[in-house]
C-alpha cells in the first residue's frame, strides 16, 4: 500500500515537471549554481590551506653573521634554539659551505662566480633554521635579538618571510570568506526560486488539490509530489554540477601550462579526486536542504488539507 502511494507520488512529480519544464529549468540552473558555489568554495578552500602549508614547510630562516662573531658564540645560540623541539632542523653553515651553494646557483653570472674564492670569501657564516610552525618563528626572532647575539647578527630572513607567510594567510582567509559569502547567497536565492516554483505548482493544481480534499486524499499523498519535485531539482543539479566541475578541471589542467592559475590547479586536481566522495555528500546535503526545504515551506503555506 505504501509503495504504491508512493509509486503514485512519483509519477505526479514527474508530471509537474513536465508540465512546468521552464520553471523547473530555472530552478534547476539557479540550484546548479548554488551547489557550484559550495564545491568551488570547498575545492578552494582545500587547495589554499594545502598550498600555505606547503609554503609554510619550505620556509625557514638564515640567520648570517659577522666576521667577529666567534664559533663559540654561533654554537652557543644553536644550542639554544635547539631547546625548542619543534624545529625541523638547525644547520650551520661555514664559510666553505656558504661559498659552495653560491657556486652552484644557476642564477649568478659566471662572472661574478669567479670573483668570490676560497682565497678572498666575503660570504658570511650562517644558521638555517627549519621551523615546523610558523609561531615558532618569533621565538627565533626573539632569541636572536638577545644582548649577546645581537651585536654578531648581520641579517636574517625572519621580517621577509614572515610578511610573506602573513600575506599567503591574508589572502586564504579572504577567499575563505569571499566564498562562503557567495556561497550563503546562492543558497539563499536557490531556496527563493524553489519555494516560488512549488508554490506555482500548487497553484496550477488547485482543482486537483480541491477534489483530493474531498474525498479525503491523506496528507502524505498531497504533499509527497512536492516534496519529491525539490528533490529532483536538487538531484539534477547535483549532476549538473558535477559534470561541470569535472570537465572544467580537466579543460583547465590542459591549458595549464599556459595560464596564471597552473600552480592551483596542480593541486585542485588531485583534491578533487582525494575528497570527491566527501564533496559528493555535501553537495547531496546541499541539494536535498534547498530543494525539499523549499518545497516543505512552500507546502506549509499554501497546501491546506
Amino acid at each position: 500500500m505504501i509503495f504504491t502511494r508512493f509509486k503514485r507520488a512519483i509519477k505526479i512529480a514527474l508530471a509537474n515537471f513536465s508540465r512546468n519544464s521552464m520553471l523547473a529549468i530555472t530552478a534547476i540552473f539557479i540550484m546548479t549554481l548554488a551547489i557550484l558555489t559550495v564545491s568551488i568554495f570547498m575545492l578552494l578552500s582545500f587547495s589554499t590551506n594545502e598550498a600555505a602549508q606547503k609554503l609554510k614547510d619550505k620556509i625557514d630562516i638564515t640567520v648570517n653573521f659577522k666576521d667577529e662573531a666567534s664559533e663559540a658564540l654561533i654554537q652557543q645560540l644553536k644550542n639554544e634554539l635547539s631547546t625548542r623541539e619543534n624545529f625541523k632542523s638547525i644547520h650551520y653553515i661555514s664559510k666553505e659551505e656558504a661559498l659552495k651553494n653560491f657556486q652552484s646557483r644557476v642564477n649568478v653570472k659566471k662572472e661574478i662566480k669567479d670573483i668570490v674564492n676560497p682565497a678572498d670569501n666575503p660570504l658570511p657564516r650562517g644558521l638555517q633554521i627549519g621551523a615546523v610552525d610558523f609561531s615558532q618563528f618569533d621565538f627565533v626572532s626573539a632569541v636572536i635579538k638577545k644582548p649577546q647575539y645581537a651585536p654578531y647578527i648581520d641579517s636574517s630572513s625572519y621580517e621577509d618571510n614572515k610578511q610573506l607567510i602573513q600575506n599567503v594567510n591574508t589572502i586564504t582567509k579572504f577567499i575563505k570568506k569571499f566564498g562562503l559569502v557567495l556561497s550563503i547567497m546562492f543558497v539563499l536565492i536557490s531556496v527563493l526560486v524553489v519555494y516560488n516554483t512549488v508554490r506555482l505548482t500548487i497553484i496550477f493544481r488547485s482543482n486537483e488539490m480541491e477534489i483530493m480534499r474531498l474525498v479525503g486524499a491523506s496528507t502524505f499523498f498531497a504533499r509527497a509530489p512536492f516534496l519529491l519535485e525539490g528533490f529532483m531539482y536538487g538531484f539534477f543539479a547535483l549532476i549538473f554540477s558535477q559534470l561541470i566541475i569535472f570537465i572544467s578541471i580537466k579543460l583547465l589542467t590542459s591549458f595549464g601550462s599556459v595560464t596564471i592559475f597552473s600552480s592551483l590547479l596542480t593541486l585542485i586536481e588531485p583534491i578533487y579526486a582525494k575528497n570527491f566522495w566527501l564533496l559528493l555528500v555535501v553537495q547531496l546535503i546541499v541539494g536535498t536542504v534547498i530543494g525539499v526545504g523549499s518545497s516543505w515551506l512552500s507546502i506549509r503555506k499554501f497546501v491546506k488539507l
